[in-house]
């Protein structure tokens, strides 16, 4: 799956590469565990309701990629000495909150920078004089990953793509297949 974000504002293209998840994240209120961290259900779902408002097309499913990658995009950035601070990240949001409706402010939460952290690395990245390698070392550093994920956010298709969700067929109004939407997940209940 590649799905682009572009902004005006700062000239970022996100790709967001090919990640193989699977399985059922061992830990509650986990949307994805990786190599034994979680990232929790709270984190995507403050991601999306934040950059929502102003990025065309964000997903679930795609916040939820980019949060898995992004630990260890921004960590080759780094290495290659194109690294991002979350100063960049702010002022990459701002730029394009100021961009979609001047008068607007707008707060984001680590989630949120997280994912334009990982925009500006990639960004980065592939900017240097050898992207295809510099793919090939992103892919083979998540390949290497140790990935659960939890099935309410994605699935994993052919050739380790990540997909949306599928309603398994057992559960009841899942019904014959022929409707493809799957809502997206319901909030984790919190602790009172």
């Amino acid at each position: 799956m590649a799905v682009q974000w572009r902004t005006k504002a700062a000239g970022v293209l996100v790709a967001l590469t090919t990640v193989g998840l699977a399985g059922c994240a061992g830990q509650p209120g986990a949307a994805a565990v990786v190599d034994g961290t979680a990232i929790p259900t709270s984190d995507v779902e403050a991601a999306l309701s934040e950059l929502l408002p102003w990025f065309q097309g964000v997903t679930t499913t795609n916040v939820l990629s980019v949060l898995v990658q992004e630990p260890t995009v921004v960590e080759l950035a780094e290495e290659k000495g194109v690294g991002v601070s979350d100063e960049d990240a702010r002022t990459l949001l701002d730029e394009v909150v100021k961009q979609k409706s001047p008068d607007a402010t707008a707060t984001f939460t680590e989630p949120a920078l997280a994912v334009a952290r990982y925009s500006i690395a990639y960004s980065n990245l592939e900017d240097l004089a050898n992207p295809s390698e510099i793919g090939e070392e992103i892919d083979t550093r998540l390949r290497a990953l140790d990935i659960e994920v939890n099935p309410r956010f994605a699935s994993l298709e052919d050739d380790f793509q990540i997909g949306a969700p599928v309603a398994p067929p057992w559960l009841v109004g899942s019904g014959s297949g022929t409707d493809d939407s799957v809502p997206e997940p319901a909030p984790t209940p919190s602790a009172s």
